[in-house]
C-alpha cells in the first residue's frame, strides 16, 4: 500500500490504537451474563480483569525493551494482530478457560502498543507541524486510549441488549474494525530507524527531576484505578447494589465515566499539568463523592453524574502524567519512561477489582466504596504536593 503524508498517518495510529483499547474493555458489561452462564462470582471477576492487566503489563515489557530499536509499524501491527487473535479466542473457545486466555491476549495487545503508538504520534506529529504545538499528539493519544476503554462497553452494552448473540456479535464487530485498522496501518510512514543496539532495559526512569517523574507515575495509577471503577465494577453496582441490570446501561454507565475522561482531555488541552492538576484536585473529591452517595442513597442519578465528574478529573490528571514524563523523557528513552509510566498506570485497573472485592466481603459494597474514595484522593494529595512544589523548571 502507499505510504499516505504524516499527517494522514497520525490520524491511522490514533485509529488503530482506539480500535485496540476498544477491544481491550468490549467485554466490560459482559460479565454479568459470563457470571450467569458459568456461576462464578465476583472473586472471579477480579480474577479475570488481574489476568488482563497481567497481560498488559508483560506487553508494556517487551515494548519497553524493544520499542526503541525496531520500527513503529511492526510493533503496532504486532499489537492489533493480537487483539485480533483475542476476538477469536473469545469466539472459538467461549468456556471461563478460553475467557481467561482471551483477556491475557487483549491485554498483550494493549500493553505492546500504548508505548510505541504513544512516541509514534509524537514523531508524526513533529513530522507533520514541526512549528505546531507539541501537546497535540499527547492530547490526541491519551484520548485515543480512553475514547476506546470508553467506546468498547459502549458497543458491546447496546448488541448484548438489542442484538442476538451477546457473547459473539461483539467480537466479531470489534475484529473487523481491528482488521481494517490493520490494513490502513500499511499506509503510514515509519518514523523511527531501526538500529544494531541491544534490548534496552524495558522500565525506565527520568534523567532529572525524578520526584515528578515517580509522583507522575503515581497520579497515572490514581486516574486508571478511577477508570476501573467504571470500566469493571459499574455493572456490578448497577446490578447488585443499584438494582439495574440491563446491558445497555451498564455500557452507558462506563461510557460517562470513561468518555467524560476523553472529552476533558480535549477540552482542556491547553492546560499545562500544574493548572490542570489544581483542576483535578478540585474536582476529583466532588465527583468521588457523588458516587459514594449515589451507592449509600440508592440514587442512579447521583451515581452517574459523579462518574462523569469523576471520569473527566481522572482524564486530566493522567493527561498531565504524560505530559510531565513527555517533558523529563530524553529521546533515546521515551519508550522506556512511558512504558514506566503506563505499567504503574495500568497496574491501577486492578485494585478496585482486587480490592474492593475484598474489602466488600468484610465491610460491604457501600463501606468499601467509601474507603476506596478516601485512599485515592489520599494518594492524589500525595501527587499534588509534589507537583506544588516551587520549582522553576516544572
Amino acid at each position: 500500500m502507499p505510504r499516505t503524508t504524516h499527517r494522514a498517518g497520525f490520524a491511522l495510529v490514533a485509529l488503530a490504537y482506539a480500535a485496540t483499547t476498544t477491544g481491550g474493555s468490549v467485554p466490560t458489561p459482559l460479565y454479568v451474563l459470563y457470571q450467569d452462564r458459568d456461576h462464578f462470582g465476583t472473586t472471579m471477576i477480579g480474577v479475570v480483569f488481574a489476568v488482563y492487566v497481567l497481560g498488559v503489563v508483560g506487553g508494556l515489557l517487551v515494548a519497553g525493551a524493544h520499542a526503541d530499536r525496531l520500527r513503529r509499524r511492526p510493533v503496532l501491527g504486532a499489537a492489533l494482530a493480537v487483539q485480533l487473535l483475542a476476538c477469536a479466542v473469545f469466539l472459538a473457545w467461549p468456556d471461563l478457560p478460553g475467557l481467561l486466555t482471551a483477556r491475557v491476549l487483549s491485554g498483550l495487545s494493549v500493553g505492546l502498543l500504548s508505548g510505541p503508538a504513544t512516541a509514534c504520534l509524537i514523531e508524526l506529529r513533529r513530522r507533520a507541524a514541526p512549528d505546531g504545538d507539541p501537546r497535540q499528539a499527547e492530547v490526541v493519544a491519551t484520548a485515543a486510549n480512553l475514547g476506546g476503554i470508553a467506546a468498547g462497553p459502549l458497543l458491546s452494552g447496546a448488541l448484548a441488549e438489542w442484538a442476538p448473540a451477546p457473547l459473539r456479535l461483539p467480537y466479531v464487530v470489534i475484529g473487523i474494525v481491528l482488521a481494517a485498522a490493520a490494513v490502513l496501518l500499511a499506509a503510514v510512514p515509519e518514523t523511527a530507524s531501526p538500529g544494531p543496539r541491544p534490548a534496552a532495559r524495558p522500565l525506565a526512569l527520568a534523567g532529572q527531576r525524578r520526584d515528578l517523574f515517580l509522583a507522575s507515575c503515581l497520579g497515572g495509577l490514581v486516574a486508571f484505578a478511577m477508570f476501573g471503577l467504571f470500566s469493571a465494577l459499574s455493572p456490578s453496582f448497577l446490578a447488585g447494589t443499584l438494582g439495574y441490570r440491563s446491558h445497555a446501561l451498564a455500557g452507558l454507565v462506563a461510557f460517562v465515566g470513561l468518555g467524560a475522561a476523553a472529552t476533558a482531555q480535549v477540552g482542556l488541552r491547553r492546560l499545562p499539568p500544574r493548572p490542570a492538576l489544581a483542576v483535578v484536585v478540585a474536582a476529583m473529591p466532588v465527583g468521588l463523592g457523588l458516587v459514594v452517595l449515589g451507592v449509600w442513597a440508592a440514587s442512579l442519578g447521583a451515581f452517574v453524574a459523579g462518574g462523569a465528574v469523576t471520569g473527566a478529573a481522572a482524564g486530566l490528571l493522567f493527561r498531565a502524567c504524560l505530559t510531565t514524563v513527555v517533558q523529563l523523557s530524553p529521546p533515546d528513552r521515551r519508550a522506556g519512561t512511558l512504558a514506566t509510566l503506563f505499567v504503574t498506570s495500568y497496574s491501577g485497573l486492578a485494585l478496585p477489582v482486587i480490592g474492593l472485592g475484598a474489602a466488600s466481603q468484610v465491610a460491604g459494597t457501600r463501606s468499601a466504596l467509601t474507603g476506596f474514595a478516601l485512599l485515592g484522593l489520599t494518594a492524589l494529595a500525595a501527587v499534588a504536593i509534589v507537583r506544588f512544589r516551587p520549582d522553576p523548571t516544572a
